[in-house]
């Protein structure tokens, strides 16, 4: 695996072990785990009477779509076409808000335009004609809530970004999809309609059942109206694997990263675009069971995509999609750009709980950071200096120069020594032949950030600075602490993201 040189097989044998048995009412499912090179394994399954789906197998990713037409947006806003903080009714007049009040651009693909959740009333009218659409609006729109302060999922909002990027380009979302970004992107099994595949493809179709599994009904593929944009598309594993891949590029810290074979990625859309769309701009509020996890230590909503805040991984991106006969989910790591996708042929399956199920456990046994930081070099050159004068003599006036005024301001010199040489009795002194920083590096909340272990003789300390780029003397905080001091006072078991980020020197 190019983003962490992890073991292939070991991820491999948790995918054919834990897929097959997920605990789903659906005719057949499938998942893969991938990093930013593409698939790394694929598995799924099937109940008695049906085929296990291949990997090349079609699917319908319905609201995964939601990212494809937000990449679309951004490629107008860096072509200086759009302005995300323009209201919605410059572009769209029939778009009507309530008094007083604005909708912009921003607000409807980051859910929170005032509009209510709609999913059960746009799971069937994927083929709205754009007429009876723009009827609709016409007739005015109903607000539950102030633009711009509550998280609401809105499909008739991004059905209206949709126009917003006809209206612009003068031109059907389909085809501008098709020539900007899956074209370039070589997204070559992801398509707009059933129809658009061949006899070759294997599209997999969608069922629903009333008596849990002992019968199913298939369901109709629905055509492609004004709500399409929404969540129409039909993709692969190996398709969503590249999409994740290039979306999570921006967060990879080895430099710009090589795709398949080692060719350069297409840029298409910036890396700040890109990594805007992983940033929370809406809170979600936990009210259901579908967003509490005992991972989380927050969830919103980005442009096109959910975020959340793993206690132990950090940012992790997703989106589910679900239509009448069809389940998925497509999630990432942002540092690593580990994910994965699954999906279910019968709908209200819960499948982005299996792959968020699957991405911890891949994450865990591989143990990965929650991010790698590349530090200052001033940070790495401070501390050891630091380290150098704490293994000398303790005497902290000996790097003064590397100090700000506050510290001698904060705790003065001869107490700091005091202090120090209290807590080095405490660990029974400290080693005479330390092995070298750089391997005793522990985590660090920035790149002018850096704590470090300081062993001891029965037990070990730490040192934590932190700079500052104001003075040229940087460092403002110098805290010298038992070993996990920060883990102090929290619940038995918890822990902090943070400890997590793993330093990197450039």
């Amino acid at each position: 695996m190019s983003s962490e040189g992890a073991d292939s097989e070991i991820v491999r044998g948790i995918v054919e072990e834990s897929v097959p048995q997920w605990s789903l009412c659906a005719p057949t499912w499938a998942a893969a785990v991938f990093d930013r090179s593409g698939v790394i394994a694929f598995s799924s399954a099937a109940r008695e009477g049906f085929s296990a789906p291949g990997r090349g197998d079609v699917f319908r990713i319905a609201s995964m779509s939601k990212s494809f037409l937000v990449a679309c947006l951004l490629l107008l806003v860096e072509r200086g076409e759009l302005d995300l903080d323009d209201p919605v009714s410059r572009y769209v007049p029939a778009f009507a808000t309530p008094i007083g009040e604005v909708v912009t651009v921003k607000m409807i693909i980051s859910n929170c335009s005032g509009l209510p959740e709609d999913n059960a009333w746009s799971d069937h009218n994927l083929d709205i004609p754009r007429r009876e659409f723009v009827a609709l609006l016409q007739r005015g729109l109903h607000y539950t809530e102030p633009p711009g302060q509550t998280y609401q999922y809105s499909n008739i909002a991004f059905t209206v970004a949709s126009l917003i990027l006809e209206v612009i380009t003068s031109e059907r979302y389909e085809s501008f999809l098709k020539r900007e970004l899956l074209n370039p992107l070589g997204l070559d099994d992801t398509r707009y309609r059933a129809q658009d595949y061949g006899d070759r493809d294997t599209l997999a179709k969608g069922f629903t059942t009333f008596d849990q599994g002992t019968s199913w009904v298939e369901r109709e593929m629905a055509d492609s109206g004004a709500t399409a944009p929404i969540g129409a598309l039909f993709s692969t594993v190996d398709d969503i694997a590249r999409w994740s891949g290039w979306l999570s590029e921006p967060f990879e810290k080895s430099g710009f990263g090589g795709g398949q074979n080692g060719e350069p990625r297409v840029s298409v859309l910036s890396s700040f675009s890109r990594a805007r769309m992983q940033r929370i701009h809406t809170a979600v509020a936990s009210i259901g069971p579908r967003w509490t996890s005992p991972r989380n230590d927050a969830i919103g909503y980005g442009l096109g995509l959910m975020v959340e805040r793993d206690a132990r991984f950090g940012t992790i991106a997703q989106h589910s999609g679900g239509l009448p006969g069809y389940a998925a989910n497509m999630r990432w790591h942002l540092d690593s750009g580990i994910g994965v996708v699954g999906y279910a042929t019968a709908d209200g399956q819960p499948v982005a709980t299996r792959a968020a199920d699957l991405l911890d456990t891949v994450l865990h046994r591989l143990d990965l950071p929650a991010r790698r930081i590349k530090l200052w070099s001033q940070t790495f050159q401070a501390a050891r200096r630091v380290d150098a004068m704490l293994h000398a003599s303790g005497d902290f006036t000996k790097v003064a120069d590397q100090l700000t005024a506050n510290v001698f301001y904060d705790i003065p010199a001869d107490v700091r020594r005091r202090q120090f040489r209290d807590a080095v009795r405490r660990v029974g002194g400290l080693t005479t032949s330390p092995a070298p920083l750089a391997s005793r590096m522990l985590w660090c909340a920035s790149a002018a950030h850096l704590v470090w272990r300081l062993p001891g003789q029965d037990g070990d300390l730490q040192v934590q600075i932190e700079l500052s780029d104001i003075d040229r003397r940087p460092v403002q905080r110098i805290i010298v602490e038992p070993l996990g001091a920060e883990l102090a006072g929290l619940p038995e078991g918890r822990d902090l993201v943070v400890r997590h980020h793993r330093p990197l020197l450039r």
